[in-house]
């Protein structure tokens, strides 16, 4: 765990021991896309991903049994997705024209 990770879990149990609620977080994954998850009402959770130029919005990302996840298949989610995509291998061969 980095130290910003560190520090918004503690800002966030001090607030919550004070009778806030803390509604949502923003991420960001290893390939550098930016994420909302949100507290749903009914429990689970609602994942947006928020689009880099402001233009479009966010866009929701569902669960493949309804709009909400439950946690462990949404960090699952958010670890297959979020990771850098490999280079493709290199060609050994040239085309022929």
């Amino acid at each position: 765990m980095n130290a910003t990770t560190k520090n918004m879990i503690e800002i966030a149990e001090r607030l919550g021991r004070r009778g806030f609620t803390v509604a949502g977080v923003e991420l960001r994954t290893p390939d550098g896309r930016v994420w909302s998850i949100d507290a749903a009402t009914a429990g689970g959770f609602r994942l947006f991903e928020i689009d880099p130029d402001g233009r479009r919005g966010p866009e929701e990302h569902d669960a493949i049994d309804g709009d909400t996840w439950h946690a462990s298949d949404l960090v699952d989610y958010l670890d297959a997705v979020g990771r850098p995509k490999a280079p493709p291998p290199s060609r050994t061969t040239h085309p022929t024209a």
